[in-house]
């Protein structure tokens, strides 16, 4: 798992099961290949299942060009329990490119903060760490037509329905409904929309967990929430899984007083 999305798990440990910290990878894998959002576009989603509600705050904000002359844009994430981010627990800015969008190889870019603390820049070799490390690129398989299944792997299968009005938080959409199956068991239901900015999700459902996250509101008004360092700030190096700082890691609870170093 890639250190940013443990930082995420860890920002959520609170408001969400155990379980997602392993499938961390569900707040981009809906996402088009290509991020046409426009600047100013923002959505905030709700996440049930764990001990607290979380929610998540993404934002376009603005765009420039990337160190490779290529079109991109600064995205916002932020985490926290309250339905405003007024006090988030994690913030993220990342400029995307947009011919990539939201995936590892497409982030050129990263500034990390936790709580109150000010944003910092990874050094850039730093990123590919923290993202996670780009797999090669795999033929897209095509869509199934719906109500018709694609096979997604062993015993896995995809299951695509036809586009519906679905109720969410933030009001009904017209969405496309998908289901992953592993052999009979239900593992998600997922519903993407056109009408949802940025990630094209309406609502994820994981019925092993009982766990949901759902658009909750939207909108084209974003500004800047977030203050980028100087230029002359340290950059924060992450060479290593050793040399990420302990408030990034995952620690398991501390059931005891020993003083042993944890791996």
């Amino acid at each position: 798992m890639s250190a940013l999305l443990c930082a995420v798990s860890m920002a959520l440990v609170a408001a969400a099961p155990p379980q997602l910290s392993r499938e961390g990878r569900m707040l981009f894998e809906s996402a088009p290949a290509r991020l046409e959002a426009r600047v100013g576009e923002w959505v905030t989603y709700q996440m049930d299942g764990g001990p607290q509600q979380g929610f998540m705050r993404m934002a376009v904000v603005g765009e420039e060009k990337d160190a490779r002359g290529r079109d991109a844009v600064w995205v916002e994430m932020e985490f926290g329990r309250h339905s405003e981010l007024k006090a988030p627990l994690a913030q993220y800015l990342m400029l995307v490119t947009r011919d990539v969008g939201l995936r590892s190889e497409g982030v050129t870019r990263l500034f990390v903060s936790q709580g109150y603390e000010k944003l910092q820049e990874l050094e850039q070799d730093a990123v590919t760490h923290f993202m996670g490390t780009p797999k090669p690129e795999a033929p897209s398989a095509a869509l199934p037509p719906p109500t018709e299944q694609l096979s997604a792997g062993p015993d896995t299968s995809v299951t695509r329905g036809k586009p519906a009005r679905v109720m969410t938080l933030a009001g009904t959409v017209m969405a496309e409904p998908m289901e992953v199956r592993y052999r009979q068991l239900v593992i998600k239901r997922y519903w993407l929309s056109r009408e949802v900015p940025i990630l094209r999700l309406a609502k994820i459902e994981f019925p092993p967990i009982h766990y949901v996250m759902e658009v909750r509101d939207y909108g084209v008004d974003a500004r800047p929430r977030m203050v980028r360092p100087s230029p002359n700030d340290k950059k924060m190096p992450l060479g290593t899984e050793e040399q990420l700082p302990s408030r990034f890691k995952f620690q398991p609870p501390v059931e005891t007083d020993s003083k042993e170093d944890r791996p």
